[in-house]
């Protein structure tokens, strides 16, 4: 059975972990779930980087905090994402902020962005986490002569207007330095990858050691406003907050509450590993040492070397979570790997596995208090509820910092830059959110052909 949130009332605790490289190489902790009732300061609802980041943060202030997740460490989004470190979120780049909101604007949404690698490595070193952290080149691929023109212009442009080291590359560097052929040009940036389900067990170890209360397989089932704060339901318990940070991001219910509905849209994301490169299929593809790749396409491929000389390679998935694991699924990634590194035919694909990405409407993710007064001034007599979410597939250093940043807006800090508009407005909700798929099912048709 696959949840599926536009279809699924819920995450369910019976559910299975993904089948995944991640979870057959560490085994996350075993977290018990909640059997009574508990009264907190702070509610974190969802357990994956954004949540537990948000506890950590709290706890880390002597606030108390109790967070709930209705599955296991490592369910959603943690457990079956890529591992790439990137410098970014949503869909749309510096250049894009630049021209919507100004270049003033758009530097400072790098500094948050760069702020979020930057906690993420910090956290790594003071914390002694061990996460498979490797670095290495991030290149991004064109997949057309106008995608290799955009590219080499937009590295000129980041360097020259954000000091973002990037290095143009044609197509002779590709195939010469990379093996890569099918490419027509690229640009290299600085990179690092990460083992993700390792990340979110030494997070709710952290969380737990500065005093945050986790329980896992507790699944909110009902949320009431109360004159103080909120009850939220579980199962087998309750806890009575006085304020509510929602976590869930893609695996958020079909209807879970008022500031999150409709909100955004969940699109699948198929991964699969190959078996381990032989050292000629090494030398001949080129993928002779940790590198992370991202394609151009509409509908991007994305790929890393993985420390043991496996393959990963992902892509957008099917369109209804019931298709997820079908055999055309597969073969079109397979063909998909082949075409870059035709040297790989006939290498077995050891793992399969697909999951949620949260896509806001317009490609920008928030970090949002739903009932704040203005500023950072919060109702505190009546308890408060914000969320984050809609990071577009660019989650793993982002999500922990958008757990912190909606932590440290609920607790009324001056740190956030509410001019930035990560954080001045609420996500925009889907028109005609039940057609959702009928046009990205229509999307998905017309890249087929635009991308030919």
């Amino acid at each position: 059975m696959t949840y599926d949130p536009l279809i699924s009332r819920g995450v369910s605790s019976m559910l299975p972990a993904a089948n995944s490289y991640w979870h057959a190489t560490h085994k996350p902790p075993t977290i018990p779930p909640l059997n009574k009732k508990v009264n907190t300061e702070y509610l974190v609802i969802g357990g994956g980087y954004t949540g537990l980041s948000a506890a950590i943060t709290l706890a880390q202030a002597k606030q108390e905090v109790t967070l709930l997740d209705a599955n296991s460490p490592g369910f959603g989004c943690a457990g079956r994402n890529g591992g790439f470190i990137l410098s970014g979120s949503g869909r749309l780049s510096l250049s894009a902020i630049e021209d919507k909101w100004g270049r003033d604007i758009a530097k400072a949404m790098q500094e948050e962005f760069d702020g979020a690698v930057h906690l993420l490595k910090q956290r790594i070193a003071d914390f002694d986490m061990q996460v498979d952290l490797v670095e290495g080149p991030y290149l991004k691929l064109a997949h057309n002569p106008k995608q290799a023109e955009l590219l080499c212009a937009s590295a000129k442009h980041l360097e020259s207007h954000f000091n973002v080291p990037s290095s143009p590359l044609s197509e002779k560097d590709l195939i010469a330095r990379f093996g890569i052929e099918g490419a027509y040009g690229g640009v290299e940036l600085k990179g690092a990858c990460l083992h993700p389900l390792k990340l979110v067990s030494e997070y709710a170890r952290v969380a737990k050691e500065l005093g945050a209360t986790l329980f896992y397989d507790s699944p909110a089932i009902r949320i009431e406003k109360h004159k103080t704060g909120y009850v939220v339901a579980t199962p087998s318990g309750s806890v009575s907050a006085k304020h509510i940070l929602i976590a869930t991001n893609a695996y958020t219910p079909k209807r879970f509450h008022d500031s999150v509905d409709n909100k955004q849209f969940p699109v699948q994301s198929s991964i699969f590993v190959t078996a381990p490169l032989s050292s000629e299929q090494r030398a001949k593809s080129g993928l002779t040492t940790p590198m992370s790749f991202m394609d151009t396409r509409m509908m991007k491929y994305y790929y890393r070397v993985l420390p043991d000389g496996r393959l990963l390679f992902g892509g957008r998935g099917a369109v209804k979570g019931k298709d997820a694991d079908n055999a055309s699924e597969k073969q079109r990634l397979y063909r998909a790997m082949l075409n870059s590194f035709p040297s790989l035919s006939g290498i077995a694909m050891d793992y399969f596995w697909s999951g949620w990405v949260s896509v806001s409407l317009d490609n920008m993710p928030r970090i949002f208090i739903d009932n704040e007064v203005s500023g950072n001034n919060l109702n505190r007599s009546s308890g408060n509820i914000g969320y984050a979410m809609g990071y577009c597939g660019s989650g793993v250093s982002f999500a922990a910092f958008a757990g912190q940043r909606l932590a440290q807006r609920m607790m009324g800090s001056n740190d956030v830059d509410l001019s930035l508009p990560l954080y001045r407005s609420p996500l925009k909700t889907y028109p005609f959110a039940k057609a959702r798929r009928l046009a990205l099912h229509g999307l998905y048709q017309w890249a087929k052909i635009a991308e030919r």
